[in-house]
């Protein structure tokens, strides 16, 4: 190459292979796919593997990416490993970049296979098993990098033994044109019978496991009731009509005050009908995917501190924290921010301008390309 026509890193066009078992739409799948297609945006050919027939296939397949369907129930499953190992061969990946526990498993083997460097994305900030396979998933060599979603993560994967050097902090991002103010929410709430002055309070989240905090959410709800009785709560998410929540919301005497939702895509309308929105989970969440979204709709938000949503929800600035399992708190600044209405406000705004300024796919995007060349660069690519 003559001198002076050096391409500049980060201009190259990339192949890579992403995997990602997709068993129902979480928040992993949402930014995996967000991922995927900003890189196929910014001209870089981008394989998913996932599962067919899933939310996340059928999205990734209306843009236009090249899907390969994977079966990654076991952690341990050869023909997989095999079959991947020869997408990467024929499509010349440069990079395999895994997301959740079975793709790493799978990943690690395909990337041992093939002699690419290997890429994981940790989205939760749950300590990792204590056993022989995680020691070798999380601390080998054969894992180039893990990109932790938060600094929450990369904490707990620092005190689990992983060197920090091997550790990058890329925060998830919002679709900034999706998630934006000026949403139209009324017909949400005409759907469901609501006049637009009546109280709504929202939690999306899929209710596969206590660990989301559901329960806290309807005993909050029973609380804020006794003092606005007018007030409704909506539930949206995997599971949220089924009937253990219907159960819980009948013994607290509240089910008539009470959306069961369920799975919904039109998450940006939801979020546009609420007064407040709020997220409870009582595990530490990796930083979550449904704050971001309220952030950028400009809707107040109330959370738990746990994981990485502190380092989203400043308690105060962007809005409001309460401690992990208390109802009574949760209760008490929801009926804050349904009383004062200037205080949601000027939340709601911060919010939505940290997340403008910071957290959208774009930066989540190019943080990662820089990522994949500093990679490249490591391994003489």
């Amino acid at each position: 190459m003559l001198p002076g026509t050096m391409t500049n890193r980060s201009d190259r066009k990339l192949s890579i292979l992403h995997i990602i078992e997709a068993p129902m739409w979480t928040g992993a799948m949402s930014q995996t796919l967000a991922t995927v297609v900003g890189l196929k945006r910014r001209g870089h050919e981008v394989t998913l593997a996932t599962t067919p027939g899933s939310i996340l296939w059928d999205r990734a397949n209306t843009e236009g990416i090249d899907l390969v369907g994977a079966e990654l129930r076991s952690e341990l499953n050869p023909f997989a490993v095999a079959r991947l190992a020869s997408v990467v061969r024929s499509r010349r990946s440069r990079i395999i970049h895994a997301h959740r526990a079975h793709a790493h498993s799978i990943g690690l083997l395909v990337a041992w296979a093939t002699r690419r460097p290997f890429i994981v994305s940790r989205h939760t900030a749950l300590e990792p098993q204590s056993n022989l396979g995680s020691r070798v998933k999380y601390c080998s060599r054969g894992v180039t990098r893990i990109i932790a979603v938060s600094e929450a993560v990369a904490g707990v994967l620092v005190d689990f033994g992983v060197p920090r050097g091997r550790i990058a902090v890329i925060h998830d991002g919002v679709d900034s044109t999706t998630y934006s103010p000026g949403r139209d929410g009324s017909g949400v709430r005409a759907e469901f019978g609501l006049g637009p002055h009546v109280p709504l309070v929202g939690m999306i989240a899929n209710a596969y496991g206590p660990s989301k905090g559901h329960d806290t959410f309807l005993k909050a709800a029973q609380m804020v009731l006794s003092d606005t009785p007018e007030t409704v709560f909506l539930l949206a998410g995997h599971h949220t009509d089924r009937p253990p929540l219907r159960e819980v919301a009948a013994e607290l005497g509240i089910a008539d005050s009470v959306v069961f939702a369920g799975y919904r895509a039109d998450v940006p309308d939801i979020l546009a009908s609420l007064d407040v929105s709020v997220n409870c989970p009582r595990s530490r969440e990796g930083l979550s995917v449904a704050v971001l979204e309220a952030l950028a709709t400009g809707t107040p938000v109330v959370a738990t501190a746990v994981g990485g949503i502190p380092e989203l929800v400043r308690n105060g600035e962007t809005g409001l924290l309460v401690a992990s399992g208390d109802a009574a708190g949760l209760a008490g600044a929801v009926t804050r921010l349904l009383s004062d209405r200037d205080l949601a406000s000027r939340l709601a705004a911060a919010g939505m301008s940290f997340v403008q300024e910071h957290l959208t796919v774009e930066h989540m995007v190019d943080a990662t390309v820089r990522l994949y060349n500093d990679v490249l660069a490591e391994t003489g690519e």
